[in-house]
């Protein structure tokens, strides 16, 4: 998809305000999805590998392969609107051959799994790292097991941490006492400047957006994002989802809905461990300056996903979600900041999603005022009536 059709669709992203970025991708290109989402080879010009992925990989699958070479688009690509297509540069001859590559040796060692990708071997670079770092045979050996170690038990179990969190949250009662909020937020997000040139990318900028919401026990929710093209709300009265847009109003989809109902529970956060049918203390990892205990989780739709849990506060740090592509995970990383108490119930006023793309979805949204248990007429979040 050229980047001159991504900008079009911009106007009609739908629960901008989602926790994960596979929400905000998925809202992004969800035009694909909601067709079906056909065979890649159905919806796109001269697919000769890929053959059978859904379409809606396939802007995924292309980052996770420029990435992992520390390329752009036009290293493969004749990279203008309506060209992507061509066959005219050798590279994209070559990635082809290292994919069929990639997945015989998946398919004969692993079972089909995208155990080896195209960054096992290239790790940013455009020739794969073959000969190891000098030094590299000096680092510590860490297969071996000194004599009469013992196994590391100080890692809490699940429920531990969870119960820890709710706790660090303000505790159930404080959490639910809350009836009603009112936000006002700033998202900073990408802006591309000039999107039908291959260098596109390269004149990325910032643009912010403003953002109000209104929510109300026990699932009532309304978003007013004031974006350079013009006004987006996104509401929900309890039984009917809808989004307006300069261009017009419709009721959401029911997959837009599932989401926008999530987004709209006052009380999702006591429930994050209900997201998981599978759950386990992994280990420990260092996030900044701090200690973090990461729970490895596999939620109800399939995705691996890792929590990340302050050691001393028990807050969530930070929460990472892998998709499954056709050549690999395709990782994405929302960091929570600076956790403040209102009303004895503890919010992260800055959010930050991360992408491997980030010149193109990475976002900041930064809380500037809050206020609850404010009274708000259940009117608001009707749908608009149209004009006769």
């Amino acid at each position: 998809m050229p980047y001159k059709t991504i900008i079009s669709i911009l106007p009609c992203v739908a629960i901008i305000l989602a926790i994960s970025m596979a929400t905000f991708k998925s809202q992004m290109f969800g035009s694909v999805a909601q067709q079906g989402d056909k065979p890649v080879e159905q919806v796109q010009r001269n697919i000769q590998v890929l053959n059978g992925m859904p379409s809606s990989q396939l802007l995924p699958v292309m980052h996770l392969m420029r990435t992992s070479l520390g390329v752009r688009c036009d290293y493969c690509h004749v990279a203008e609107d309506g060209k992507y297509w061509m066959d005219d540069k050798p590279a994209k001859q070559t990635a082809r051959k290292m994919l069929q590559m990639v997945f015989e040796i998946n398919k004969a060692n692993f079972g089909g799994q995208s155990v080896v990708t195209c960054n096992t071997c290239h790790q940013g670079q455009t020739k794969p790292k073959a000969v190891p770092i000098i030094g590299q045979g000096a680092f510590t050996n860490t297969t071996a097991v000194a004599a009469g170690a013992k196994p590391d038990d100080s890692l809490p179990n699940v429920e531990l941490v969870f119960s820890k969190y709710i706790q660090a949250l303000g505790g159930a009662a404080a959490v639910t006492h809350i009836k009603s909020r009112v936000t006002k937020a700033t998202m900073l997000r990408p802006k591309i400047i000039n999107a039908g040139t291959p260098n596109a990318a390269i004149l990325n900028r910032s643009e912010t957006w403003m953002i109000e919401t209104y929510q109300k026990s026990p699932d009532k929710y309304l978003a007013i994002i004031n974006t350079p093209q013009g006004v987006i709300y996104q509401g929900f009265n309890g039984t009917v989802g809808w989004t307006k847009t300069p261009s017009g109003q419709r009721e959401m989809s029911s997959s837009e809905l599932l989401r926008l109902k999530s987004q709209a529970d006052l009380y999702k956060d006591l429930k994050l461990k209900e997201r998981y049918s599978k759950m386990t203390v992994s280990g420990k990892e260092v996030i900044g300056d701090h200690e973090a205990y990461v729970i490895e989780g596999l939620s109800f739709d399939n995705k691996i996903e890792k929590l990340f849990f302050d050691t001393q506060s028990g807050l969530l740090l930070r929460r990472t979600v892998y998709t499954e592509t056709k050549v690999g995970l395709d990782p994405e990383q929302t960091d929570y900041e600076d956790y403040r108490e209102v009303d004895g119930a503890w919010l992260p006023f800055i959010v930050r999603v991360s992408y491997l793309d980030d010149n193109h979805y990475g976002t900041t949204r930064k809380l500037a005022d809050v206020k609850q248990n404010v009274p708000i007429d259940d009117a608001k979040f009707d749908m608009p009536r149209q004009p006769q």
